[in-house]
């Protein structure tokens, strides 16, 4: 498999990279003058691509023209994650990326043990677009998953209500299940924190419009449940 650089730059004939991309193509990946890569903008376009001046600080690529090449799955699906403790938020940021989503939703929640506001709320959200830019990149994604500033939950609300026609709110406790819900062209999955929702917030999210949804008969971790919905929805869609 080729390299992939994210270069939102991308145009057809020499492409300079950044000095991150540059270090990374050489020191990390060993690229070489005259190696071959693609170049992708992360709305959709890639081009084949050279390396032609191989330098750790910038290098310089020539690009054929770009094109349009999707592998996007025909749900738009936004993952409404609450915030969680150490590791597990950037595994869910992964892998919601190489799972097909479009958006995620980092959600402050009553339960969560994770808080995040202010200066440190905002490095964190960059800290997670990178985790997605580089899985889009090694999943062969043209678009790239938006990870949105970290919110509260009636800011998440009102996001839904204008993004989203169908809510599916994760309770292992619900009446209808993953394998029968009809799917959505644009679709939120809302999934709690380690504790679970409080009975305020499934009662705020009732009202907004999400429907109650299970994950079979056992009981998820808040890190595992996007990975199981969106590979069931990959499914149901016939990707795999």
């Amino acid at each position: 498999m080729l390299p992939r650089i994210l270069h939102p730059g991308l145009a057809p004939g020499p492409n300079e990279l950044s000095e991150e991309d540059s270090h990374h193509l050489i020191r990390v990946l060993r690229a070489r003058q005259g190696d071959a890569l693609v170049l992708f903008n992360g709305q959709g376009l890639e081009a084949q691509a050279v390396l032609t001046e191989a330098h750790p600080q910038a290098c310089l690529c020539l690009a054929d023209d770009p094109q349009q090449v999707l592998r996007e799955s025909p749900t738009k699906t936004t993952v409404l994650q609450a915030l969680c403790t150490g590791d597990k938020m950037d595994w869910v940021v992964q892998k919601a990326c190489e799972l097909g989503a479009s958006r995620l939703l980092p959600v402050r929640t009553q339960r969560a043990q994770l808080k995040l506001d202010g200066d440190r709320a905002h490095k964190r959200q960059q800290h997670w677009q990178r985790i997605a830019d580089s899985a889009a990149a090694q999943c062969g994604r043209n678009r790239v998953l938006l990870v949105e500033p970290v919110m509260g939950l009636e800011e998440a609300l009102a996001d839904f209500k204008a993004h989203s026609s169908t809510g599916w709110l994760l309770d292992p406790f619900a009446q209808a299940s993953l394998s029968t819900a009809p799917l959505a062209a644009d679709l939120t999955i809302a999934i709690g924190p380690e504790a679970g929702w409080s009975d305020q917030e499934e009662a705020q999210m009732l009202a907004a419009g999400f429907n109650g949804l299970r994950c079979g008969p056992r009981i998820l971790r808040t890190e595992t449940a996007a990975v199981v919905v969106l590979s069931a929805i990959a499914v149901r869609l016939g990707e795999f």
